[in-house]
Formats: C-alpha cells, structure tokens, sequence
C-alpha cells in the first residue's frame, strides 16, 4: 500500500473499527427476554469472533451487516424471521465505510472508499431489501471521505468535498436523478455572508439541515441551517456556544434531526440532544460514549440512544421530549451493548461479553412495544 494513504486511512480507520466484531451464526428463535417492566418475546442469533464485522442496518427483520478480511468485504442479509443468512455481494479493494446510510423505499444507499492504485476512490452502493442484492451506483474520486448523505422530497442527497488546484477544500451537494447518475447542486444561500464550511448534513424528508461552520483566526462559529427541497435557505439556529458548553470539538461523527430536536456525536461519542423550540443552548441530554439509534421507518415517536459499554439505552418520546433511561434484561448480564438498530417497533441490540467469555456476540431482535 502506498505510504501516503497508510498515514491517510488510519485516523479514519479508528472512526469505524469500533462498529467491527467478528461472525459465524448459531440462531434461535422465539426466546423470552424481559426489559425492566415487562416480558417481550425476542428472536436471538449468535456470532463468534472469527471476522472483523460492522452492523450496518435492520430493514423489518433484515440485519444488513459486512464481514472484512484482508482487503475484501463481504455484505450479507440475515433474516430473523426464517433464519437465513444470505451472501449478496463481495467488494474487493475494501478500505473504509462510514456510518451514513440513506433509504429510499427498500433500498439502503451508503459510499464504501475503495483502494484504486495510490488513490481512494468513493463507491456509492444500493441493497434492496426486496430482492436481497447490492449493486454499485456510481464512484467519484473526490477528496472527502467517510460521506454524509440524506434523503430530500424522495431523492438522495450526498455532501461531496475536494481540494482545488493550490489545495484548498471546498465542499458541495450531489443529487441521484431519476436514472441513478448524480448531479451537483448549490444552494441557495445568499443570506449566509461570510461564506462557510458545511461539515454534515441530514433531513427530515421534507428539509435539509446542514452543519455549517465558519472560522475566523482561531475562533470559529457553528449553525445548523435549514434549506427547503430546491436548497433555498429558510433559517438558521447559532449553536457555537451549546458545542462550546458540551466541549463537542473533536470533529462531528453524526448529525441528525427529528421532529423540532437535533442530535450531534463528536469523534469522541460525545452527544448532545437538542430542541431548536428551546433556543437556550442547553441541551436536553448530554453524555459521552452514547449513540443515537437512527429510525428510517417514520413508524414509532420513540427515538432510542445507548450507552456504549453498559446494559443502558434512553428512550426519547419526541412528542413530549421526555426522556427515560431503561434497561432490557436479556439473561446475559456479562454482556453489555456494543450496537443498537431500529426499524419502527423492532429494535436490535447487539450484546459484547466481557473479557471472561470467547468473544462471541448475540443479537436480539426485540419488539419496542410491548404491547404488541
């Protein structure tokens, strides 16, 4: 490998290795676990230590994960609702994969950054979960790695980066058109004056939001800022003293927007949960090594975030805002979880032993209704 892109991949590396876990499945179905107040019935798999692993998505009872070895990477679909496990397609010249997903219908779109010659190049995949395949879209060689994208009125939306001619980085919006090609666009943001970086971007379907930052000297100022579905700018909201308070400085992992509430993860699992109807710069939850469990189905107004390393996740109804710390008990409590998923009342939690055990891991796929 060309030594310019070791010193490049490394720190980008240690942003996804903490997704990975290894593979190999022993299921079981229709198993009783209990959360703190009630019983839930569970379907459960096992997976041992023999790959590297990255648990990309649940779709109903699909888990979409990837299993990595040398510079391969395979993408398979496990069915909890029959048991099978599917390969459906290998990437060679694997090199990385960030955490934003998009999904349009029953198709889940993400970028992989794969090895060509002394270069990285980004490759945008579709998987339908009808048809249970992935096939590429389209690749770029542009500079920015790890790429947001979004969904906006039912068309992709990707936050692309490159450097100029004398090195300076610009970044820019790339569209999927009705025949898969991708095309750019600007927006409009004439209001905005100094001009700024945008740093992530995420929707709600109907608006984009963009992280944008702009610095002077040393000091810098951070807004989200909301753009209609033809990317005309309609607000902004000043959040440079709420990212100060919370210390999130170590660059934005992930972003995300529901209802009138905003998530953002630094590179350090910090995460802030905000209300733009506050305006107060106080946060509703602020903790570190918690992630926000990402929902495409518009199906529940409960949001869920865990807690790396422990048995603890929050519950988020975002009518109310109220926000309830719970603890599933899963007859395995020397395990912790490592990674949480959900598609509408389904929530899957992955359970990472501690050092005592062979390092497999089991997968729970739960109701989070339990009325249901």
């Amino acid at each position: 490998m060309n030594k310019k892109i070791k010193v490049f991949i490394l720190p980008l590396i240690m942003v996804c290795i903490i997704f990975l876990s290894g593979c190999h499945i022993q299921a079981d179905h229709g198993n009783t676990g209990e959360s703190t107040s009630n019983k839930v019935q569970a379907y459960n798999v096992t997976f041992d230590n023999s790959a590297l692993r990255t648990y990309i998505d649940i779709y109903e009872t699909k888990l979409l994960y990837m299993e990595m070895s040398e510079s391969e990477a395979a993408f398979y679909i496990y069915n909890f609702k029959d048991g099978s496990n599917r390969k459906i397609l290998t990437v060679d010249n694997f090199a990385l994969k960030g955490m934003s997903n998009a999904l349009i219908n029953d198709t889940l779109y993400f970028y992989l950054s794969l090895y060509n010659g002394s270069e990285l190049e980004n490759d945008l995949y579709a998987v339908n979960y009808m048809e249970d395949k992935m096939y590429a879209v389209s690749k770029n060689m542009y500079s920015q790695k790890l790429i947001p994208l979004t969904v906006l009125g039912g068309s992709l939306v990707s936050l692309q980066g490159n450097n100029t001619d004398n090195g300076a980085f610009y970044s820019f919006m790339e569209t999927m058109n009705s025949n898969q090609n991708m095309e750019q666009v600007q927006l409009d943001s004439d209001k905005i004056n100094p001009p700024r970086q945008i740093i992530y971007i995420t929707s709600d379907g109907s608006c984009l939001y963009a992280l944008e930052k702009s610095k002077s000297g040393s000091s810098f100022n951070c807004f989200i800022t909301r753009y209609n579905s033809d990317f005309a700018f309609i607000s902004e909201t000043d959040i440079t003293n709420l990212l100060k308070t919370y210390e999130l400085t170590s660059g934005i992992g992930s972003f995300s927007v529901f209802s009138h509430y905003f998530t953002i993860t630094d590179y350090s699992n910090n995460t802030i949960v905000g209300d733009f109807d506050r305006g107060d710069n106080q946060a509703l939850l602020y903790e570190n090594d918690v992630e926000y469990v990402r929902d495409f189905s518009g199906l529940t107004t409960n949001k869920y975030l865990y807690k790396r390393n422990t048995n603890q996740n929050y519950k988020m109804d975002e009518v109310t805002g109220k926000i309830e710390l719970q603890n599933f008990d899963l007859d395995n409590d020397s395990s912790n979880i490592r990674v949480m998923l959900s598609y509408g009342d389904n929530l899957l939690i992955v359970k990472q032993p501690d050092s005592d055990h062979d390092g497999s891991e089991t997968v729970y796929l739960i109701p989070t209704d339990n009325d249901k």
